[in-house]
């Protein structure tokens, strides 16, 4: 066939004539299910990250109302500090992570992040935590929501304000994670745990919190529970009344029958756009044991009432 008359077939031909023909218009290749898939989600997405934005904007003015903010993320460390009584704090954030284990294919997940916190009384605090939107891929796309978690935290002991001594902090925080995710975004199984709180204030600009704690694990075939062990330190440095820096390191026992311990580090800075409005980001990587090999994240946080 001449190459000109090709050419002119090849304009005149209509998606139409490919299924019917079993040709396809771009020269035989078949569409990326894997790149709809993913415009797909990013489409779902999109409105979500809007919506979360454009509340967060709207309430900026409630927000120069409140007492000066400090959030309980981005480290996998909580500390020892309580919203204060009739407070109500919502901590966001948006991770990506890629985990690559053995032969199989590697693991992408983005997760939006949300934490909303209420202060019931000077000595309490409840807060739920969870992931309203989770995209996975890896053998397979799966995305919807990811697990909630009902805590409290209860304040032990707080220094008088007015100590020349070293502040310290100490609190219990109780917690029930609420299976309501599917798998494998979610294990199916409720978990169960308390952790004890401490805050140190130290010279220089710094603060270090520590954790300590056991959970009841959910385990499926068989079902039941494992107990697992944590402990976690977090180092951070107020660089600037605005901009500060955090070092984290979370250890957990392993969370499946046949599993293994990890050890997690952040890297994250917290940056305060007002006394009440505050963005944080950084970087987690697994130094041990199972865990993504690296996320990266960004987060804001809002304080309104007092």
């Amino acid at each position: 066939m001449p190459e000109d008359k090709y050419r002119e077939m090849r304009r005149n031909f209509s998606p139409a004539d490919a299924r019917s023909t079993g040709m396809t218009p771009d020269g035989g290749r078949m569409p990326d299910s894997r790149e709809s898939g993913a415009v797909c989600m990013m489409g779902r997405l999109i409105p979500l990250i809007a919506f979360v934005a454009s509340a967060l904007l709207g309430l900026w003015p409630l927000a120069a109302l409140a007492q000066d903010i400090n959030p309980d993320r981005p480290d996998l460390t909580t500390s020892a500090e309580l919203v204060p009584a009739r407070a109500l704090q919502l901590e966001t954030g948006l991770e990506y992570e890629r985990e690559r284990s053995g032969g199989a294919p590697t693991r992408r997940q983005l997760t939006v992040q949300a934490v909303l916190r209420a202060g019931l009384a000077t000595r309490l605090e409840v807060s739920l935590e969870g992931e309203p939107f989770v995209w996975q891929r890896a053998a397979a796309d799966d995305r919807g929501s990811g697990d909630y978690t009902l805590a409290l935290k209860y304040r032990l002991y707080a220094p008088p304000e007015a100590s020349d001594t070293p502040s310290v902090a100490l609190a219990l925080g109780p917690f029930v994670k609420l299976p309501v995710a599917r798998a494998p975004i979610g294990s199916e199984r409720p978990d169960a745990g308390a952790l004890l709180l401490a805050s140190l204030g130290l010279p220089w600009g710094l603060g270090l919190d520590l954790n300590a704690g056991v959970a009841a694990i959910g385990q499926t075939r068989p079902d039941g529970f494992i107990p697992q062990g944590v402990a976690s330190a977090s180092l951070s440095w107020a660089a600037t009344e605005r901009l500060a820096t955090i070092a984290d390191f979370f250890f957990a026992t392993k969370e499946e029958r046949d599993g293994r311990a990890s050890l997690r580090a952040t890297l994250a800075v917290v940056y305060k756009l007002t006394p009440r409005l505050a963005l944080d980001a950084g970087m987690r990587t697994t130094l041990a044991g199972p865990g993504p090999d690296w996320s990266a994240f960004v987060g804001l946080s809002a304080r309104f009432g007092r």
